[in-house]
């Protein structure tokens, strides 16, 4: 049996956990509007997220990704938009 595809809520809340466990932040006080960078993610730490990302949802994101769309909200709104097909690798 497949699991059912993953909301853009819970790919916003993987990333708040990963995130959580990264920077050692309490989840309250990750805004998953505010930029990756505000946050303190560098850029060896979104490799790691997106490669984590990829193995959890089963497919492949461009490595600039997390730049292209720098917050949590903007870069699950665009994996939901990939996964249904009707997303470009730029920000809209």
């Amino acid at each position: 049996m497949q699991r059912p595809e993953p909301t853009e809520a819970e790919i916003c809340a993987w990333c708040m956990r990963y995130l959580e466990q990264e920077l050692k932040l309490p989840a309250k006080r990750i805004d998953p509007t505010a930029k990756f960078a505000r946050l303190g993610m560098d850029s060896a730490m979104s490799v790691f997220m997106l490669a984590g990302l990829e193995d959890w949802l089963g497919m492949e994101l461009e490595a600039d990704a997390v730049f292209a769309h720098p917050s949590i909200a903007e870069l699950a709104r665009y994996i939901m938009q990939r996964r249904a097909g009707g997303a470009t690798s730029q920000p809209g």
